[in-house]
């Protein structure tokens, strides 16, 4: 392609730009720069010209690649950018009367400008942020959680939480704020968004801090549910705002709120509010609907704000409590002490039937036997007792959820019952007392030392095919092996594990 000198020297210098956008126009991307010589021009100096297409910028003579100017906003904030910064050194090299020039021709009519206004108003569309972000996931099979930040109102007796935002779509879901969203109990709340404020209802009362909205349904009265469905939850959703916070609690319990009042004193400065029974539209700059949830008694810090970690659950819980022990004895440094072994007994079903010959045994072993059951009313008084012993061990039960008040590197010793409840009790207390940084033990007893024996003859498939009774659904299996089985230990069977707990609390 060639072009005659002669008349690019006589065009204006808005007409050459108007020619390059033609040729521009006209075949792809096509970047036309022509320099004057000094003896084209009356100015004593080279003018330089730059024309910007795309992401390709020609200034000097030189080509860059930069990333148009919105997009270097959208990732680094204000522009602030190196690439913008080489940008306006290079630019700064245009002389004033070229600059005079651009500004001239930015300064033009309506009707003298490159894109007529429609399109202008088109592209200023495009450039609005279009992408709608999930508020909530509904990915994990057990729990729901939505989470908003922006002008979010609650209204209690509606059970409606509602967010408003110019890029979300009009929708609405069903969320059971409890980490079981199987429960049939627990009242769903509803989450809706909207794109203007229009129809939704005025904020009568305005807050500063976060709101988690949650329930205390389902299996809330269980001492290991407490802790699995609610406790730790809570503390993995709330914690992260070092008490600047506020619970909005539907389904309220208020005795159990204060039963683990030191726990929840801990993780918010402010009263909860009965959703239930309030009619007040309450406004907060950042709210969740349920709470976060891994698994049983389990953190994955992977996942978790802060990295949180059950490690990092344990110690919050002894710092609730004012528990003084935070790691184990070390006999080791200490081998003339006795460690303390807690007897978690159970006065009902899964029992021990035999206590006083296992003290005996442990006794012998030089251990201080601290012989007590659960006591689930009075946390605060049963939380110093397991804080104070080495090594708990009890038969499978909510009693063994007060591992949670140990101190670092003791030992826990479960006592599976029969028959074939191993991974059950492996996940519900092995997994997670190894991520407190406990030491776990596992002793499943034999056909002869459950009670069971003496209710069922020796062939019953109760004994030779426990999963046909595991198949018929947690009830029928709870009523046979949680309900009706207590335990006899054959002490000399279960011996080594004391001596084995021994062990690695002298490492």
């Amino acid at each position: 392609m060639g072009l005659n000198k002669t008349i690019v020297r006589n065009m204006s210098r808005i007409e050459a730009r108007k020619l390059g956008l033609a040729l521009l126009v006209g075949c792809c991307i096509v970047i036309l720069t022509y320099f004057v010589s000094m003896s084209e021009t009356t100015v004593d100096q080279q003018l330089s010209v730059a024309y910007r297409v795309g992401t390709v910028e020609v200034v000097d003579g030189k080509i860059s690649l930069q990333k148009p100017e919105r997009l270097r906003k959208a990732e680094g904030g204000h522009g602030n950018t190196a690439e913008e910064k080489v940008h306006r050194t290079n630019f700064s090299a245009i002389s004033p009367i070229t600059a005079k020039e651009e500004k001239r021709e930015s300064e033009k009519p309506k009707d003298e400008e490159i894109l007529p206004p429609k399109r202008e108003a088109e592209r200023s569309q495009t450039m609005k942020p279009q992408v709608v972000e999930p508020i909530c996931d509904f990915s994990d099979p057990r729990t729901e959680f939505c989470e908003m930040k922006g002008d979010v109102r609650i209204h209690g007796k509606s059970s409606s939480v509602m967010f408003v935002s110019p890029y979300q779509r009009s929708n609405e879901w069903k969320i059971v704020p409890y980490v079981r969203k199987q429960m049939g109990n627990v009242e769903k709340v509803s989450v809706r968004t909207a794109s203007s404020p229009g129809g939704v209802p005025e904020c009568t009362i305005n807050r500063s801090v976060p709101a988690i909205v949650f329930a205390l349904g389902g299996f809330t009265g269980n001492y290991y549910h407490d802790f699995t469905d609610v406790l730790l939850p809570l503390f993995l959703t709330a914690r992260q705002f070092d008490g600047e916070v506020q619970f909005l609690i539907t389904n309220i319990q208020v005795w159990w709120l204060h039963k683990y009042d030191p726990i929840i004193k801990r993780l918010t400065r402010y009263e909860f509010v009965d959703l239930d029974d309030s009619n007040q539209v309450l406004c907060h700059p950042h709210v969740m609907v349920g709470l976060r949830f891994h698994n049983d008694l389990t953190i994955q810090p992977a996942r978790a704000p802060n990295g949180y970690s059950m490690l990092d659950f344990t110690a919050f819980l002894r710092s609730a409590y004012s528990l003084q022990k935070a790691h184990a004895i070390s006999l080791r440094e200490h081998p003339d002490r006795k460690p303390r072994l807690l007897l978690v007994a159970r006065n009902g079903t899964r029992r021990f039937t035999n206590v006083p010959e296992i003290v005996q045994v442990a006794e012998g072993l030089n251990y201080e036997v601290v012989r007590a059951d659960a006591d689930f009313g009075d946390v605060a008084g049963f939380a110093g007792v397991v804080n104070s012993c080495d090594v708990i061990m009890g038969v499978h039960g909510a009693g063994l959820t007060n591992l949670v008040f140990l101190p670092t590197n003791a030992v826990l010793i479960q006592i599976v019952p029969c028959c074939e409840l191993e991974g059950m009790a492996t996940h519900t207390f092995g997994f997670p007392s190894m991520g407190a940084g406990l030491n776990y033990l596992e002793y499943n007893i034999t056909v002869e030392e459950s009670t069971l024996s003496e209710k069922y003859p020796r062939e019953h498939p109760v004994f030779t095919d426990p999963q046909s009774l595991h198949k018929q659904g947690w009830f029928k299996m709870g009523k046979i092996y949680l309900v009706k089985q207590n335990v006899k230990l054959d002490v000399n069977r279960f011996r080594p594990f004391l001596v084995r707990a021994l062990d690695l609390l002298g490492r």
